[in-house]
């Protein structure tokens, strides 16, 4: 985690413009610590997309814990249930999982994300609410009903679901896994097995925290 920090969020897969050694004191200095809850991520459902009667608007396909270093960088640890265990899957720089949640849990609703167009919700009362600028560009700043907001995404991924003629023919931008990760700036590869040992002792603790349901309905 501290190697994350060092690099501002650089993967190690490109050059960072200082040496091994420097990265390393950085690395130490960043002193890394988790802060707040860890939440379950909610992504919009394919089963929801497809108008599938009684699906999910969105459903939790990991959780996500705040890291801060010492000069106030803040990054998102990813951990997902792997082979009967949680493990870290990524780090995304920046703080917008646990953010959004708290800011759709303050107002007695819950955040969930549209990933392929980096859009952040707030489901509540049967409406689906803007939280971030992508958001008030697809749903406008009033925001939408669930049923016009299915409507919407129906029209935008329904001819590229799982096993549509679109996803078998293997073309880019289906609604695919590849869709669900976050923006590319703000990820970076766990590439290093001293990091993945790291940030596995991070997700050991951060998931002792209390965990909510993993599905939200409207």
């Amino acid at each position: 985690m501290g190697h994350f920090f060092a690099r501002k969020g650089v993967p190690p897969t490109q050059q960072l413009g200082i040496s091994a050694a420097d990265e390393a004191k950085a690395a130490t200095a960043a002193a890394p610590r988790l802060t707040g809850d860890t939440v379950p991520v909610y992504t919009l459902s394919a089963a929801f997309v497809s108008g599938r009667a009684g699906a999910e608007v969105a459903e939790a396909g990991f959780t996500a814990t705040t890291a801060v270093a010492a000069d106030g960088q803040r990054a998102s640890v990813w951990t997902a249930r792997q082979n009967g265990s949680w493990r870290v899957v990524n780090i995304a720089s920046g703080s917008d999982e646990a953010d959004y949640a708290a800011k759709a849990a303050a107002d007695g609703g819950t955040a969930f994300r549209e990933p392929q167009i980096n859009a952040w919700y707030e489901l509540k009362d049967g409406r689906v609410l803007p939280l971030d600028d992508e958001a008030r560009r697809s749903v406008g700043a009033r925001g939408s009903t669930v049923a016009a907001y299915q409507r919407l995404v129906r029209q935008r991924y329904g001819d590229k679901l799982p096993g549509s003629a679109y996803d078998a023919s293997g073309k880019a931008g289906g609604f695919t896994a590849e869709n669900a990760e976050p923006q590319p700036d703000r990820t970076a590869p766990l590439l290093t097995a001293g990091s993945a040992i790291g940030l596995t002792a991070l997700a050991g603790t951060a998931l002792g925290l209390r965990r909510r349901k993993a599905r939200i309905k409207y």
